[in-house]
């Protein structure tokens, strides 16, 4: 039970963390997004969680 809840904690970190880095990204000038190649596809705005 406690590996269940552990891995489940361990893929909402992922996704927060996931989720602030792309928000990041976002609030960059688009020339600096440009220069990096952000964003270069569309993702979903889902969560992927192991469950």
């Amino acid at each position: 039970m406690f590996k269940t809840l552990s891995r489940i904690r361990a893929a909402f970190a992922k996704a927060s963390k996931r989720r602030r880095t792309t928000r990041e990204l976002n609030e960059l000038p688009q020339e600096i997004q440009k220069d990096i190649g952000w964003p270069d596809a569309q993702e979903p705005d889902e969560i992927r969680l192991p469950f």
